[in-house]
């Protein structure tokens, strides 16, 4: 299994972008969700964003990608608001142990669970799932276990291990950045399940770990032009894969 060191070492932007959406709280326990797009949407993307939690520029993420496609889109917050910060940047053996902590699939899966039956209390019959950094493995490993879900982007993933490819229960869509390890023999095994033919990869080799969620910069032009292609790329997949032919 594959992390990448830009993980622990490249800190989040400063963002002044103002999001769009809107908070809600999802079941018992009152996850917060940041959703945004058609409030009668028949489909959703269930986005998984990076460690550090609803940042401005992964909101920007999901706003544009929701306009995009014409689909609810929705962030839940598993930090509940204490998302790795800057000031603990540099130790990845801490990382790890948190992500093992608040991140693992047996803590996020539930969590996932509850806002899929919120979304298909209110008409939704067909999902997809981004993932960013660690929450692509966690979106892989949901294509596993529940079958709601009908595809997953992994952008700029970390974690990244051939055992989930063997796993994964939809098509994928690979946007590793320059970072990341190659994912060639990854998308090779998903390229040979039922669904190999629905499935993509494109590396962004200009551009570095996160560079599509908080630690991109969207002021710099050619930063925005790849995070912009992400979503586009992004967008098209789930109209492939969740489409209702």
């Amino acid at each position: 299994m594959s992390h990448s060191h830009a993980c622990c070492t490249i800190p989040p932007v400063a963002s002044n972008y103002q999001a769009v959406g809107t908070i809600e709280k999802v079941g018992a326990d009152e996850l917060p969700v940041y959703v945004v797009g058609p409030k009668d949407a028949k489909k959703a993307i269930l986005v998984i964003y990076d460690i550090f939690g609803p940042h401005n520029n992964t909101k920007q993420f999901c706003d544009i990608l929701a306009k995009e496609c014409g689909y609810k889109v929705v962030m839940p917050d598993f930090f509940r608001g204490e998302p790795w910060t800057e000031e603990k940047m540099g130790d990845m053996q801490a990382l790890i142990a948190w992500i093992g902590k608040v991140g693992a699939i047996e803590v996020v899966a539930p969590q996932i669970k509850s806002v899929a039956e919120w979304l298909q209390g209110q008409g939704v019959t067909k999902a997809g799932l981004v993932g960013f950094c660690w929450g692509a493995k966690i979106a892989v490993q949901m294509t596993a276990i529940d079958s709601f879900f009908g595809g997953a982007s992994l952008v700029h993933p970390s974690f990244v291990d051939v055992k989930d490819a063997e796993k994964a229960g939809a098509p994928l869509l690979a946007l590793p950045s320059k970072d990341e390890p190659d994912m060639t023999e990854y998308m090779k095994v998903v390229s040979q399940k039922p669904f190999g033919d629905k499935c993509a990869h494109r590396r962004f080799d200009d551009m570095p770990h996160g560079f599509a969620a908080a630690r991109g910069d969207y002021t710099d032009e050619l930063n925005k032009k790849r995070a912009t292609e992400a979503i586009q790329l992004t967008a098209n997949f789930f109209s492939k894969v969740l489409s209702d032919n």
